[in-house]
């Protein structure tokens, strides 16, 4: 495949979030917060797990996806410290978002180093590009922040709001700032970080709550 013909469908939102339920359900059955996705990964879709010194370093990515789907490339010092697991957790679920979603694509581009993937992608059209990031981002992001626990967690929080006038009348104002408030307890949970847990709230219609 040359990059002037790469493509990537538009999916809708709504088929992609079945799409991600179906998949944690088949690979997450225990359904146990956060969703191990390192798991999901190495033993149940036994995918290799391919530490290499320096990925982010030089080439500003925590992971790849291997084109022969085999396995996914992660940044040693990332993976190896946890300190950022969080981090690794999305990108492990950003990977298998291409791989459920984008397979084809992935294959038919036969790439061996992430170099060589960087060139290749430089010459995509910048839509289909668009399309194929956001879709593996709003996979990783409804795979690991499910609707029904998030939806617990901001009643919660909202429960804890309304007991203050002066909360509820900034919520009514400032309904971001009073998410960027509350976002490091939401996202606990879930093991991601606050800009992944503000964006699911928002992007699941449960921001601002009433």
């Amino acid at each position: 495949m040359e990059p002037q013909d790469f493509k990537c469908r538009w999916i809708e939102k709504e088929e992609l979030w079945k799409i991600t339920e179906d998949f944690r359900q088949t690979y997450w059955p225990e359904k146990d917060l956060p969703v191990n996705t390192e798991t999901i990964v190495e033993f149940r879709l036994r995918l290799d797990i391919d530490p290499k010194h320096g990925l982010f370093s030089a080439n500003d990515m925590d992971a790849y996806l291997r084109s022969d789907l085999t396995g996914i490339v992660v940044d040693h010092d990332f993976y190896m410290n946890d300190k950022f697991a969080n981090r690794m957790r999305f990108s492990f679920a950003h990977e298998l978002g291409h791989f459920v979603l984008h397979r084809e694509i992935i294959s038919a581009i036969r790439f061996e180093s992430v170099e060589e993937w960087k060139r290749f992608i430089l010459g995509v059209p910048e839509r289909d590009y668009g399309y194929f990031e956001w879709q593996a981002n709003e996979f990783a992001g409804r795979l690991l922040v499910p609707w029904v626990e998030l939806k617990k967690e901001i009643e919660k929080a909202y429960k804890a709001i309304r007991e203050s006038p002066d909360l509820i009348r900034y919520l009514e104002r400032e309904s971001d700032a009073v998410l960027s408030r509350v976002s490091p307890m939401l996202r606990k949970p879930f093991g991601v970080s606050t800009d992944v847990i503000e964006t699911r709230a928002r992007r699941e219609g449960l921001w601002p709550p009433t």
